[in-house]
């Protein structure tokens, strides 16, 4: 499970693997991997005002199927783990990997504020990329995309959809968009049709051509920035993102791939 990390030191963004959460709500901490580094960042800060905001944002809908989740009431008596409001035997104490909370000595060290080098662990590699797919999270793969894309010259925009995760079931409404994904489609003359694929949305400006002109592409832009994709349907200098009119797309991840013509 990948997420964008905002670090107040560094004041900038990373992306990291997720290997757990300790804790719950306004305590949560998440276990992630820095330059090589495993470290606890909180789930949340507060501001001036005293309102928290999200410092760790999840780019994935769902945890992974082989997380498992521990309760205050599921650790031993004599545990080393510190507990969050012990008294409650509900209270989220792990949600994880197996081999992150059976290496409770790498975990110690974290909540003791240390930074553990990945390798001095025993934990396996981690990657939740799915296959056949191309990811931009460099500038560099940004470049590859508009280069195998032709730069989206002579493309049009098929389709757009967007999900954002909130809904209505049998157990009542659920008002959290912890998906946030928009998948679009793009056919072209120069290439096979394109079909990316935008996780953790930030902000989308769709801005349709009228009924009477012309759709086709001249250029596209694309670049990462502070771990954050930027995509356009037309070309934007740096820095005049905010002001370009067409449409265009904030996330923290993007991948692509071509596509059957048919599709």
């Amino acid at each position: 499970m990948r997420v964008r990390v905002y670090d107040p030191e560094l004041d900038g963004c990373f992306q990291s693997e997720l290997y757990g959460l300790l804790y719950t709500g306004i305590f949560q901490r998440c276990i992630v991997v820095q330059d090589g580094l495993l470290r606890l960042y909180s789930q949340t800060l507060p501001d001036e005002a005293g309102r928290y905001r999200s410092q760790v944002e999840f780019i994935d809908p769902s945890f992974p199927a082989e997380w498992v989740c521990l309760c205050n009431g599921d650790l031993p008596r004599r545990s080393p783990f510190p507990k969050r409001r012990p008294e409650d035997p509900k209270g989220a104490a792990f949600h994880g990997y197996p081999w992150v909370w059976e290496d409770q000595q790498t975990l110690l060290r974290l909540l003791e504020g240390e930074a553990v080098p990945l390798t001095e662990t025993a934990y396996p590699p981690v990657c939740s990329r799915l296959p056949n797919w191309n990811y931009v999270t460099t500038e560099a793969e940004a470049e590859r995309l508009l280069a195998e894309a032709h730069s989206f010259h002579d493309t049009v925009i098929v389709s757009l959809n967007y999900i954002s995760g909130s809904k209505k079931d049998s157990g009542g409404m659920l008002a959290s968009d912890q998906v946030r994904q928009i998948t679009m489609l793009f056919h072209c003359d120069w290439t096979p049709s394109i079909e990316i694929v935008f996780e953790g949305v930030q902000a989308l400006n769709l801005r349709p051509n009228s009924t009477h002109g012309c759709s086709v592409l001249i250029e596209a832009a694309c670049r990462v920035r502070d771990a954050t994709v930027f995509f356009s349907d037309g070309w934007c200098e740096e820095g005049e993102e905010g002001a370009y009119p067409g449409t265009k797309v904030w996330a923290c991840s993007m991948r692509w791939r071509f596509v059957s013509n048919l599709e």
